[in-house]
């Protein structure tokens, strides 16, 4: 009778891969949401007109290309790194920049130029900590099952929606019932010091997640089949009985370096094995979609991101209320109503976009859960088509009440406070869904030997999504504007 597999009691693991996952995204959602903070910290005398007019495009360029580059790295070359290099320390790594990052925030002497300058290489040195994080964690989740798989995706999503309500709730304090005065430094320095600080300690905590993994017996027991880890005595009592089948992935050694089985010597087995898998899942590729199904994956993968950042955050940022006087970007800090009333109208209205496209985000990854796409892999062609139609909600954007540095040009046709939070929710919602089914799926489309691939290129078209909708972005920004 075979060894029944050890449990992962009370879902510690899982909910450990949901914190992984919150901290793979944290750094790109902290600076995202505090728009308003960089937006007040970037103007101090003296500063780059040209930075603080396009701090959130520049933003985006900045972190997406290091991210890139350091992808196209792993794509080659993560399968000769270890878990520590891809998820302990760009955890360690961002954990400090975060800090000092806080600690900065109080310095509020320091022109704007100067903050730009350690801002914007620190946005890089986080956007290659991401890119390995990402591989990393993706690739470490696929070795456990499709629910922690799951578990990645959507601590991802909790990150943004936490990130974005935290943000939304510092800006409200920051300038609270004060009047029309314009913010300074010194009045957004102590809760964007009290955020950074928070996100230092959520990345503490996942580094701690990290290192108990291995601690439990369910993540021990998965990490050892892997060869993650390596304790011959324990494999030994784990894998070998005289009617227990030894998992795949546990044969890994030679025959000179680890004990044989009674199936004979672990290399000859091993080879044996993968050339039968593979043998058999040919045969139920003869299609050309389903031959190629995980290309498909990540192309929609690619699509989904270039879609969302064509014109979010880039262009959506510049979204005010129709009752919003600017005529000229940024927002006005209120209108004419009192209360809440009036801020939401006035400097609140983009962190509520944030804050909308987030929950989005993660109501959409939530109901991946669901349906028959939860249970079975969708159609490659059928994933590609549903990342194609997202662009006319994303293009619905531009038809919004936009105030940019110079006049929008394109017609204002969605001239109501409603329809821009509609399509920012509804943007959101697409992606998570999108993102969400093909991580969840994407594993089962590759054969054993080809494993190594599904972090590093899900993770990589997702990034180069990111990277060419910045470029979009700034394409639409640039063409729409007057000058």
């Amino acid at each position: 009778m075979a060894k029944e597999e050890v449990q992962d009691r009370y879902g510690i693991v899982y909910f450990i891969f949901v914190l992984l996952g919150t901290g793979t995204l944290l750094p790109w959602n902290v600076f995202l949401t505090e728009k308003e903070f960089y937006d007040v910290r970037l103007h101090v005398q003296p500063f780059n007109g040209y930075i603080t007019e396009n701090f959130m495009s520049l933003f985006c360029l900045v972190f997406n290309t290091a991210n890139l580059i350091a992808l196209g790295f792993l794509v080659k070359f993560q399968k000769h790194l270890s878990l520590r290099v891809l998820v302990l320390q760009p955890l360690v790594i961002t954990f400090i920049m975060l800090l000092s990052t806080a600690a900065l925030a109080l310095r509020t002497e320091i022109p704007g130029d100067l903050m730009a300058k350690f801002t914007l290489p620190s946005l890089a040195l986080m956007g290659l900590c991401m890119a390995f994080l990402q591989g990393g964690t993706m690739q470490l989740a696929s070795i456990f099952s499709i629910s922690h798989i799951r578990g990645v995706v959507s601590g991802i999503a909790v990150g943004g929606l936490v990130t974005s309500i935290l943000s939304f709730v510092s800006q409200l304090r920051a300038q609270g019932a004060g009047g029309d005065e314009p913010q300074t430094a010194a009045d957004v320095a102590p809760a964007a010091f009290m955020y950074f600080s928070a996100s230092a300690a959520v990345i503490g905590a996942c580094i701690a997640g990290y290192w108990a993994i291995p601690m439990l017996p369910y993540g021990r027991y998965k990490l050892l089949l892997a060869g993650i880890i390596d304790d011959p005595k324990e494999r030994k009592m784990l894998t070998v009985d005289e009617d227990y089948e030894e998992p795949l992935l546990t044969v890994v050694e030679g025959p000179d370096n680890g004990p044989s089985t009674s199936a004979g010597t672990r290399t000859e087995t091993t080879r044996a094995a993968i050339i039968s898998v593979e043998s058999d899942y040919t045969i139920y590729s003869r299609t050309w979609q389903q031959r190629n199904a995980f290309h498909i994956y990540c192309t929609a993968l690619f699509l989904c991101l270039c879609v969302t950042m064509s014109t979010h955050p880039g262009i959506s940022s510049f979204i005010c209320s129709v009752d919003n006087p600017a005529k000229v970007s940024p927002c006005a800090s209120r209108n004419d109503k009192p209360g809440i009333v009036g801020r939401i109208q006035g400097d609140l209205f983009v962190p509520l976009l944030f804050v909308l496209f987030s929950l989005g985000d993660f109501l959409g990854r939530f109901l991946s859960g669901y349906g028959p796409w939860a249970h079975g892999a969708p159609k490659p062609l059928t994933i590609l088509a549903y990342a194609v139609l997202r662009c006319g909600v994303a293009g619905a954007i531009l038809f919004c009440h936009l105030v940019t540095p110079t006049p929008w040009l394109l017609d204002e046709y969605l001239s109501q406070d409603y329809w821009p939070w509609a399509v920012i929710l509804l943007l959101g919602c697409t992606q998570g869904h999108l993102i969400s089914t093909i991580c969840m799926h994407a594993p089962s489309t590759l054969m054993p030997t080809e494993q190594s691939k599904y972090g590093p290129v899900t993770s990589f078209a997702i990034s180069a999504g990111c990277f060419v909708g910045s470029f979009v972005s700034m394409y639409l920004s640039s063409v729409f504007q007057s000058h």
